[in-house]
């Protein structure tokens, strides 16, 4: 049978009919909810083994399901991880709005439409809440918080599906699932957590994809997990995962370009494919010694969408891996670009197919440099002259259809021309811990002290 997601304005109401119930029932439903919640968290059975609740059978839903049509509606713009953008992005840096929220941001937003057919709103992963809503137009906060309350977001930027949810992973060891209301709505409720019961923060962005499942990783006492759930109001996971082999912190899955296979950086130097549907694993790979898995480095998967090769900045340098060719052959690796001594890479790239150009950031303890790189590892520019600033973790840069590239880099927020060559620069009053996004004409980025800000809106 198949099953109808019941509607956010319909819970809303429910919600309302019950504030009239007497004060005595209200007392008697909160204890209940309390008790199914807590039976629902970690049991002992799932502190043993967190992957005890999978099912391979998902509840039936009605409605569009997978990745919602947006500007930027995933970590860097897609579950490729390009950082590309098919928009052009501000030639100028005007301020058209900036919002100030309550708690610290320090994973980049998404921006994408709620529900289908609605405009597109800014989600921002922020403090407690752990996601608020706003209007992309003028920055109007909508909603922040929810009908739920836990901790941190963190690094995890969120994902929005097609069928009105919104999913984000927070220092609490859970995903959550956000029943999106209708745009303007000033209040949002929670479908559903998914806790991972081995001491796992929820740091890497999930994503996800054609059919709907929502992919999530966690550290997992440094042994890595990974769960795929169903869509939709009831939480399953249809698939999981532990030990995959290694920790995972902040290092979101990719999905190749045809979305049959599943990448997974596990370890801070190892790459595992997955089939999306059952988790069997397809091939694997040790591209670096194994290393713990530290709170800062974001070494996510980069897939080439037109070719399928998958980019790796690691601690060595940059690798291209290429899946195998045919079943039972092997992947193979190529370090691209080799990271000078005391140089780190603790951020993905950004890969512009049009131009064969990968952009990179390189943190050193002196200087941090940006490279543009052609697809064999050939500098083509440099510029170690962008000031104070480090590329760490969740602040890669991203490039509009023109080649333009946008990046925060310690308090600026600057835009170079496709040949290195700074279009403009602009300066705020604390540093940025994530990446700017991209939309039509405007580049949106938020400061770790909770202000988001919007510029663009530039004359032809």
């Amino acid at each position: 049978m198949t099953l109808r997601r019941s509607s956010a304005r319909e819970r809303r109401t429910v919600r309302r009919v019950g504030s009239f119930l007497p004060a005595l029932a209200l007392t008697a439903a909160g204890l209940l909810a309390t008790s199914a919640l807590g039976a629902e968290r970690c049991s002992r059975e799932l502190q043993q083994n967190p992957c005890a609740e999978a099912n391979p059978v998902c509840p039936a839903i009605s409605g569009p399901v997978g990745l919602a049509a947006g500007s930027w509606p995933v970590f860097q713009g897609n579950v490729q991880h390009t950082g590309a953008s098919p928009f052009r992005g501000p030639t100028c840096n005007q301020q058209v709005w900036s919002r100030k929220l309550r708690g610290s941001l320090f994973a980049a937003p998404v921006l994408a439409p709620g529900l289908p057919g609605e405009p597109e709103t800014l989600f921002v992963p922020v403090g407690k809440a752990p996601m608020c809503a706003l209007n992309a137009a003028d920055g109007t906060v909508y909603w922040c918080g929810t009908d739920d309350q836990g901790k941190l977001a963190d690094r995890s930027s969120p994902v929005i599906a097609k069928g009105g949810f919104g999913y984000v992973g927070t220092r609490d060891n859970d995903l959550w699932a956000i029943d999106l209301p209708p745009a303007g709505s000033a209040s949002a409720s929670v479908a559903w957590r998914q806790k991972v019961c081995t001491d796992g923060d929820i740091t890497a962005p999930p994503v996800v994809g054609n059919d709907g499942l929502v992919y999530m990783t966690s550290d997992s006492l440094g042994a890595g997990t990974i769960m795929a759930m169903c869509p939709g109001d009831a939480r399953q996971p249809k698939w999981c995962i532990n030990p995959l082999g290694g920790g995972i912190r902040n290092a979101s899955p990719a999905l190749s370009p045809a979305g049959d296979e599943l990448y997974v950086l596990f370890g801070g130097a190892g790459l595992v494919a997955l089939d999306p549907q059952t988790g069997a694993e397809r091939w694997r790979i040790q591209l670096e010694p194994k290393r713990s898995v530290g709170r800062v480095p974001n070494h996510a998967p980069v897939v080439n969408p037109l070719n399928g090769r998958i980019y790796l900045g690691l601690w060595r340098g940059l690798w291209a891996v290429d899946p195998p060719a045919a079943p039972g052959a092997q992947p193979t690796a190529k370090l691209l670009f080799d990271v000078g001594q005391g140089e780190k890479i603790q951020t993905p790239p950004a890969i512009d197919v049009e131009r064969k150009t990968i952009v990179l950031g390189v943190t050193d303890p002196l200087i941090s440099t940006l490279y543009a790189l052609d697809f064999a590892g050939n500098v083509q520019w440099q510029r170690s002259d962008l000031g104070t600033g480090d590329f760490r973790s969740n602040n890669p840069p991203v490039i509009d259809v023109r080649g333009r590239i946008y990046l925060t880099y310690g308090r600026s927020l600057i835009a170079l021309q496709k040949d290195g060559t700074i279009l403009w620069r602009s300066e705020f009053p604390a540093p940025f811990d994530s990446s700017p996004i991209l939309g039509d004409g405007r580049v949106y980025a938020g400061t770790n002290e909770g202000t988001v800000y919007a510029i663009g809106d530039c004359a032809p």
